[in-house]
């Protein structure tokens, strides 16, 4: 039951988080990145004061934070991607890349699946195999999205994308090797997502600064949907396993693809990709659900 539940936090924090602030213009997408590791900072701290910092050392504190500068990085790579080869191109290339990287390091690092028998390796391979054809039905639904490049800047995003699913399929992997528990490891994990961030924003050289008191209110209200999923992620992870963890945190994009359809009307209801997000949704689904019930 805790599994389902932090599934459930996980799936509608990531699901909802970009929503808030999904009209506002920023300069770039460094800076909304920015804000989303401010917010994380400020919660992850207030949890470590009242939990005392019990259990956090130096030797605890780098691998998380190590986790953290990953993440960042793959943001940049994403960010990077999407701008050259547009939204769903880019997702369609990364968010399969994670589900394949975390299984393989659940197997590599932590030595998951290899006790496991026949049957349940077969029904693993299944269930990965519906949730990525779901995944990808409502990426692709949406079309290609805006941002398309010569070929040049295509080769470019290409490896962005890449870059973006290795990093974020891997991310987890110093937190998990801290052997901590995910609320000590979050403080440090928010200090090297802030770090990381905060280079790359001095990197792309625009001010932080927002047009309007409302647009920080709504950049806050991203931020700490973000950090909700991520505290899922991290106990979902915790409990259920890097790679079928990792996996099923991946299942935001179904309330993404829902609340598309019947809040931002993209697409259309009633239209075809409309439909295919909807199927791609029950796939998607499905296919979470399996890997989360085996054992």
């Amino acid at each position: 039951m805790a599994g389902v539940l932090y599934a459930f936090i996980t799936v509608l924090g990531w699901g909802t988080w970009l929503i808030p602030s999904q009209n506002i213009r920023f300069k770039n997408q460094q800076i909304k990145t920015f804000y989303v590791a401010a917010v994380n900072l400020v919660l992850a701290t207030a949890v470590a004061m009242f939990q005392g910092f019990r259990g956090l050392s130096w030797q605890v504190f780098w691998l998380p934070f190590v986790g953290g500068l990953v993440w960042a990085g793959g943001g940049f790579m994403a960010f990077t991607a999407t701008d050259r080869l547009g939204v769903a191109r880019a997702y369609g290339i990364w968010s399969p890349l994670n589900v394949g990287v975390s299984i393989l390091c659940g197997i590599v690092f932590f030595h998951e699946f290899l006790s496991a028998g026949p049957l349940t390796l077969l029904l693993t391979a299944v269930a990965l195999a519906i949730l990525i054809a779901g995944v990808l039905m409502i990426i692709f639904a949406k079309g290609s999205g805006k941002g398309q490049a010569a070929a040049g800047g295509a080769w470019i995003g290409l490896l962005a994308a890449l870059g973006a699913g290795l990093l974020w399929g891997s991310y987890f992997i110093p937190i998990k090797l801290s052997a901590v528990s995910m609320w000590v490891a979050a403080f440090p994990m928010a200090v090297g997502i802030f770090a990381g961030s905060t280079a790359l924003v001095l990197l792309s050289g625009k001010p932080v600064g927002l047009n309007s008191g409302t647009e920080y209110w709504r950049t806050i209200a991203t931020g700490v949907l973000w950090v909700v999923g991520n505290y899922g992620s991290l106990l979902l992870i915790d409990t259920l396993g890097a790679g079928r963890g990792f996996t099923i945190a991946q299942l935001g994009i179904v309330v993404n693809g829902l609340l598309g359809i019947f809040l931002l009307r993209d697409p259309q209801p009633k239209s075809k990709a409309a439909f295919l997000t909807l199927a791609g949704c029950v796939l998607a689904c499905a296919g979470g659900i399996l890997l989360g019930s085996l054992k």
